[in-house]
């Protein structure tokens, strides 16, 4: 997890997650001794969860570039471009940060060495992605295989389709957003009638 993070090494993540801990530690003995060891634990393991789901977070943005660089290395691929040139063309076009910054040292590294496959799994390292791994595999056997184009096609069109099933499901929770804000409001409008009835009868009871 270490790597989402600009000058975080294993061993700075690793004491990132001591000093998690004992400060959880720390709280837990003030609020009572046995609870210590539990939230030492949780103090442990809480930089692990917040990387998680900042990766995961970090992969939807970055669906949208990764689609897009699959279809610039298949239609560079079908015009014989080299590999690196596409790979220049992907960081021109990548909006994300971490993609971009990674994809621009990936250029750096396949113009100086003797092959790609060093280079690429180097920016592969760096994330946590499905679709970046397969693209990685496409580019290290991009220089053999006789079927890339076709796979990249194929990569294209299923994150086309993980990026149309994730917009419904985010259509989805705003909807049932807008629902409950539109009940809140039904419940408060009805509430505030409710009193203002009440205070009308009390008044009327009261003459």
């Amino acid at each position: 997890m270490y790597f989402m993070f600009a000058g975080l090494n294993p061993v700075r993540f690793i004491a990132v997650m001591v000093f998690s801990a004992l400060i959880c530690a720390a709280v837990g003995f003030k609020v009572h001794i046995f609870a210590v060891p539990a939230l030492f634990a949780a103090g442990f393991l809480l930089p692990v969860v917040l990387a998680v789901i900042s990766n995961r977070a970090d992969n939807d943005a970055m669906m949208s570039d990764i689609e897009s660089m699959y279809d610039i290395i298949k239609i560079q691929a079908k015009a014989g471009v080299f590999i690196q040139d596409s790979l220049m063309d992907c960081y021109m076009m990548c909006a994300n940060r971490r993609l971009k910054s990674a994809l621009l040292e990936l250029c750096n590294r396949t113009s100086t060495r003797n092959t790609v496959k060093e280079a690429v799994d180097e920016f592969n390292s760096k994330f946590m992605n499905v679709h970046i791994d397969i693209l990685c595999i496409i580019l290290n056997q991009a220089q053999t295989s006789g079927r890339t184009v076709q796979i990249l096609s194929d990569m294209s069109e299923q994150i086309r389709q993980v990026r149309h099933a994730h917009a419904m499901k985010e259509k989805g929770k705003l909807e049932r957003k807008i629902e409950i804000l539109e009940l809140l409001i039904f419940i408060g409008v009805l509430a505030i009638g409710i009193y203002s009835m009440g205070t009308e009868i009390m008044n009327m009871l009261s003459m």
